[in-house]
This record gives structure tokens, C-alpha cells and sequence, in this order.
């Protein structure tokens, strides 16, 4: 009886977890989809702004995915903790690796992102092709 309630909590503890991780993922791709319109529309015929914005756009977009992999990382451990089994554990070990190396990856994309924004910034300082926002 004890048990079935304390499994019960872990499960809605987890499945409440997984269900904000779900709306962060789908806020982001929502945001950097009318973000990236509203860069189509407006910078097109600018490449060079076009591509510092779209890579604006890119870096936020990974910065909510990197958070959501975080959060889906907190809910699987919450998962395992309730009966952790040795196949339940190796199946999280391999899941937490999986969305760490993500996590990883796209951070270095990130901060890649960060560096060439910065040395575009520098580029176009004082010049009529100024490309940052105004």
C-alpha cells in the first residue's frame, strides 16, 4: 500500500518532469521558427546581417535545448531512483550519456557560435555593412 503510493508520486514526479522538458523543446523550436521568419522577411536581402541574425537565433535555440536535456537527464534519474534494477540502471547510464554528449556538443556549437558573433562584431565596428543591432 506504502509502496504503490510512493511509486505512484515518483511516477507523477517524473511524468511532471518530462512534460516541462517536452514544453521548453517545443517553446524553443516555436520561438526560433517565427524568430527565423521574421529574419527571412526582414534581413534577405542583407547577407551579411542575415547570417548574424539566423546565427542569433541558432544560439538561443540551443541554449533551450541544451536546458531541456537537462531537465530530461533529471527526470530519467528520478525514474530509476523509485526500483533501480541492473538493467534499469545500464539503460539510464546509456541515456545519461547519450544527452550529456549532446549537452556537450551542442554547448562547443554554442560558444563557436559566441566567438564568430564576436569577431563579426569586430569586423563590421564603425563600417557601413555594422551588422550589430541597433
Amino acid at each position: 500500500m506504502v509502496m504503490d503510493t510512493i511509486i505512484l508520486i515518483k511516477d507523477v514526479i517524473y511524468y511532471t518532469i518530462s512534460f516541462i522538458g517536452i514544453t521548453v523543446v517545443l517553446w524553443a523550436v516555436l520561438e526560433a521558427t517565427a524568430k527565423f521568419l521574421r529574419v527571412e522577411i526582414n534581413w534577405r536581402h542583407d547577407q551579411l546581417r542575415f547570417t548574424y541574425e539566423t546565427r542569433k537565433v541558432r544560439e538561443r535555440l540551443g541554449t533551450h535545448l541544451v536546458f531541456s536535456l537537462d531537465i530530461f537527464v533529471g527526470a530519467d534519474i528520478i525514474k530509476t531512483v523509485g526500483a533501480p534494477t541492473m538493467e534499469s540502471v545500464v539503460i539510464l547510464l546509456v541515456i545519461v550519456s547519450i544527452r550529456i554528449a549532446l549537452s556537450y556538443f551542442l554547448g562547443k556549437e554554442i560558444e563557436r557560435n559566441k566567438l564568430w558573433m564576436q569577431e563579426l562584431d569586430k569586423a563590421c565596428q564603425g563600417s557601413k555593412n555594422d551588422v550589430r543591432p541597433r
